[in-house]
């Protein structure tokens, strides 16, 4: 009777801990706007949008520009198959967003998305601000015409 509790147990354990180890990795490169380098310690946000509640995961892109956040499949920091998400990274004054989808299984149990994420320089308060005094400029002129 002992040995078929053990067992039972031991089972219920090993069961248990295939339903726990079930992952989604979402994963990728971050590069400079034409895609002709990689760029390293850009600072990364991956949020998962899973039936209406937002997981994030934060991270640091390696020296080849790669970088990658795991999401439990269940639980309050789900992310599954079938859900989109939007990486976001930043170095300096480069940012980048890209979107993608989970694919199921990919890897094992795992579920996996590959999302490649361009970085280019963000426009400051002063270039924003020539950029629509020319555009008023410009539509005076072509009135005036």
């Amino acid at each position: 009777m002992k040995k078929m509790m053990a067992l039972a147990l031991i089972g219920m354990f090993v069961l248990s801990f295939g339903f726990a180890s079930a992952k989604t990795l979402v994963a990728g490169k971050i590069y400079n706007a034409d895609y002709s380098d990689v760029i390293g310690g850009a600072d990364v946000t991956v949020s998962c949008d899973h039936n209406g509640v937002v997981s994030v995961g934060n991270t640091i892109s390696l020296g080849d520009g790669s970088y990658g956040v795991e999401f439990d499949e269940i639980g309050s920091n789900a992310c599954n198959n079938g859900d989109f998400l939007t990486v976001y990274a930043e170095k300096g004054s480069l940012t980048g967003m890209n979107s993608g989808e989970i694919n199921d299984d990919v890897i094992g149990d795992w579920d996996l998305a590959v999302v490649n994420v361009p970085l280019v320089p963000e426009f400051g308060f002063v270039v924003g601000m020539l950029t629509v005094l020319s555009a008023v400029c410009v539509f005076f002129v072509v009135r005036k015409d």
